[in-house]
């Protein structure tokens, strides 16, 4: 029996996080790339003192959609950002990262939903 994933339901029963997490990439030469090496390193001097107290300052962020043992996640790296709530804005990449780990969640869910089928008693 295949069933159809309500994905409207599933994001609203979902638990969402965000993550902050450290970025590997360096700041130097890939925070801005604006054609203006003086201005890029004004940038870039900007994000390495902010870095001292603030982690969103250049990070990789991790949003994960999670329902029960089951999880889907989406990254994103080298953002730089104020806050948590300056990530999250609308019109950002936020709602889009939601989507997909619910896109994400949802792969899991039906790969789970396949294992059973396979396992149930078909009499």
């Amino acid at each position: 029996m295949d069933r159809k994933i309500n994905r409207e339901k599933l994001k609203k029963l979902a638990a969402i996080v965000i993550s902050c997490e450290e970025e590997h990439v360096p700041v130097r030469g890939n925070a801005l790339v604006s054609g203006d090496a003086e201005e890029d390193r004004r940038h870039e001097d900007m994000i390495l003192e902010q870095l001292e107290w603030n982690p969103w300052a250049w990070c990789s962020v991790k949003v994960t959609a999670t329902l029960g043992s089951f999880q889907g996640s989406d990254y994103l790296g080298c953002c730089s950002y104020a806050s948590e709530e300056d990530f999250k804005a609308s019109g950002g990449y936020y709602d889009d990262m939601v989507d997909a780990a619910i896109e994400e969640l949802t792969k899991e869910l039906e790969r789970a939903q396949k294992t059973l089928e396979n396992v149930e008693d078909d009499s």
